[in-house]
């Protein structure tokens, strides 16, 4: 019974474009079926009405993937895989790339992995693409307001008034006054850049007001607030980005965020460069923003003492010790939310103190024996 069910799996591979999508089916028998259509709603049903339940659809993820594989499954209740682009890579490398052959290889892919081997993006609920969102919003917000700083400032340095600094800028009664001291098209782009400054704090603030309703009386964001370093936008681009439930370790929640070294291995030869940078750079970015604010605090425990031991003692750059820091730091953070457990201060176990506990233990063995 249960050959039989699998014989009659369909493996559908679907590349999706913006505006269109190209989808392969193979059959129980091999025969490949391609068939295609627009994205908008009536073209999503009509994809929905070629699947059946017992399909295995496989998507490469893009802007629009998630949401469809939401639609599929609600609407057929077939098996839905999002793979991951950069996984797919070396898979897609070939001499003909068409949206055909595309679909056709991630049907394929199906076809020949096991499901555990696949590159699979955990397709994120309602409250974590909510969150993503506000978060993503934010951070372009951010990135705007800090373009326009810097354009005001560059009109004083154009006309040789380096007296006013960026700070003076950062306060919206002081850059009025500020300007005043402009003349002719300068003055003029000052008054436009000063609306655009208006708006995108006006922005902010909504924004910020939206993750604090977000963050209310939300256990894990004020567990992790708990650690010293840590406020409100670090724990929760850490909640909307991480679930814990789809990691097996902290290591691989390391390897997620991109937080672990590229490892170059040939023979005898081992080395190990960057780190591999992948995931949410966002999200990366935050927890190094916090490491540093940990390693300053009086509270920091291990983490800072780690810090310490590798700039003072191994003598490794500030860089490179923060970075260790910071991965670390997410490790504790995934743990914390695991075992549903809040910061507690520890120190750090030297590698030294850990190796002269062993000779010890082996010292008094030897004697006992």
């Amino acid at each position: 019974m249960e050959d039989g069910k699998k014989s009659e799996t369909r493996f559908v591979g679907i590349d999706l474009g913006k505006k269109t999508y190209q989808m392969a089916v193979v059959g129980p028998d091999g025969k490949v079926t391609m068939s295609n259509g627009r994205t908008f709603y009536a073209g999503r049903q009509g994809l929905y009405k070629r699947l059946r339940p017992g399909d295995k659809v496989a998507l490469e993820a893009c802007s629009m993937a998630f949401t469809i594989a939401k639609e599929i499954e609600e609407t057929v209740g077939c098996k839905v895989y999002v793979l991951n682009p950069y996984k797919l890579a070396i898979i897609f490398a070939s001499m003909k790339k068409t949206d055909k052959e595309d679909s056709l290889k991630l049907a394929h892919i199906l076809e020949d992995c096991r499901e555990e081997r696949l590159p699979v993006i955990p397709i994120p609920g309602d409250k974590e693409v909510r969150r993503r969102k506000i978060l993503a919003s934010y951070r372009r917000v951010r990135k705007d307001r800090s373009r326009e700083l810097n354009l005001l400032h560059g009109l004083f340095v154009s006309q040789g008034i380096t007296t006013i600094v960026k700070k003076d800028l950062s306060d919206a009664e002081r850059r009025k006054d500020a300007i005043k001291v402009l003349t002719g098209i300068d003055l003029e782009e000052a008054g436009y850049l000063l609306k655009r400054l208006e708006l995108s704090e006006e922005r902010i603030g909504v924004l910020e007001k939206q993750m604090a309703d977000e963050s209310a009386g939300d256990k894990e964001i004020e567990c992790l607030q708990s650690i010293p370093g840590v406020g409100p936008k670090v724990s929760f681009g850490f909640v909307a980005h991480v679930a814990v439930e789809r990691f097996e370790n902290a290591s691989q929640l390391s390897n997620y965020l991109g937080l672990v070294p590229r490892v170059y291995m040939s023979g005898q030869t081992v080395k190990y460069g960057g780190i591999t940078k992948r995931g949410n750079s966002y999200l990366r970015a935050l927890l190094v923003q916090a490491a540093w604010a940990l390693i300053r605090s009086k509270k920091g425990g291990k983490l800072k003492e780690l810090y310490e031991y590798m700039t003072k003692e191994r003598s490794k750059s500030k860089k490179v010790a923060i970075v260790a820091v910071a991965r670390q730091l997410a490790e504790m953070m995934y743990a914390m939310l695991r075992d549903k457990v809040w910061y507690a201060k520890r120190s750090l176990k030297k590698p030294e103190e850990s190796k002269n506990a062993e000779i010890a233990k082996l010292a008094e063995s030897a004697i006992s024996a």
